[in-house]
């Protein structure tokens, strides 16, 4: 397959923003980096994707897959796809989903994280509790603010990774975001 073929083959399937490197790999534009930390605290850049980036009138609505856990074996480090909302005039947080889009029509995001937290507690349910009370209405401010891995996140849920990096992966979010709309 040529490089044109690819290219056109790849922008159907949703990977908008493609561009081909010199050594022949793709240069992804819809990307941004943030800084994974596992359960250990050891602190890595990776990048997170844009999968989808509609701008509306008042928000932009986002798709972002990113790896929240490396803590089990890279067989079953599968990606999360976060569905955010973000609103235009300050870049606060007007949805965050891990199912459901804000009308609870579509599912838009996947949870790919841990199903239990090491009480059996079941992760996805505080998770949510979390972004609830946490993170849904908040300012870039307020999220930037958060102190991963200590006190804020931790107490919260019992689990650390899953919170600590959704809030990395909002904060390289809110720079992509920033630099087109705002």
């Amino acid at each position: 397959m040529n490089k044109k073929t690819m290219g056109i083959a790849l922008a159907m399937f949703g990977a908008a923003a493609l561009a081909f490197g010199q050594d022949g790999g793709i240069l992804v534009k819809n990307a941004f980096k943030y800084t994974h930390i596992n359960g250990h605290k050891h602190e890595e850049e990776m990048t997170a994707f844009v999968l989808f980036e509609y701008e509306q009138l008042k928000t932009v609505k986002y798709q972002v897959a990113y790896i929240a856990c490396t803590c089990r074996g890279p067989e079953v480090n599968y990606y999360s796809v976060a569905y955010v909302e973000l609103n235009k005039a300050d870049g606060s947080v007007k949805h965050l989903s891990y199912d459901l889009d804000s009308d609870e029509h579509y599912t838009a995001g996947m949870y790919g994280d841990s199903e239990t937290s090491w009480d059996g507690t079941e992760v996805k349910e505080l998770f949510a509790g979390f972004i609830k009370d946490r993170i849904v209405g908040k300012s870039q401010a307020e999220i930037n603010a958060y102190k991963t891995m200590h006190g804020n996140v931790d107490a919260f849920t019992g689990a650390t990774v899953t919170p600590n990096n959704a809030m990395r992966m909002l904060q390289g979010l809110f720079a992509y975001h920033n630099t087109k709309y705002r």
